[in-house]
């Protein structure tokens, strides 16, 4: 949905990144996502898969720089809200994942697999609580 805002090289560098990430090659990824952050700053999506990018070579606090900037950006980007929440559960901090999670399905509440991924969610952080 926000990729549609990028211009056509940027499309181009955030389409090949994302199948470089998808592939397993998050430092090649990181390169399409610079280069598309630096072609074009204001665009949250490309803050988004760079945060998605970092995480998955094991730098979560460039992750969660990068989804800040990425929700600045754009306040209602559900799917930065949703790797929020497992960067955030991940981390051990299951109140802050289930926060997140519900912002996000306030956004979009037919996010997929939204509805069990909040359930599970308020299961850990409910056993949390007793």
């Amino acid at each position: 949905l926000w990729a549609r805002q990028a211009s056509p090289a940027v499309a181009l560098l955030l389409n090949r990144g994302i199948r470089t990430l998808r592939a397993g090659s998050a430092g090649e990824a990181l390169e399409d996502f610079d280069a598309a952050i630096t072609l074009s700053p204001r665009l949250a999506d490309a803050w988004h898969w760079r945060a998605q990018a970092h995480e998955r070579a094991g730098d979560r606090r460039a992750a969660l720089a990068d989804l800040r900037e990425a929700l600045r950006l754009e306040p209602r980007h559900f799917a930065a809200l949703a790797t929020l929440s497992r960067i955030q559960e991940a981390a051990g901090d299951g109140p802050a994942a289930l926060r997140a999670m519900e912002a996000a399905l306030a956004i979009h509440p037919r996010l997929p697999g939204g509805a069990e991924r909040l359930r599970e969610l308020v299961r850990k952080v409910e056993g949390e609580r007793s």
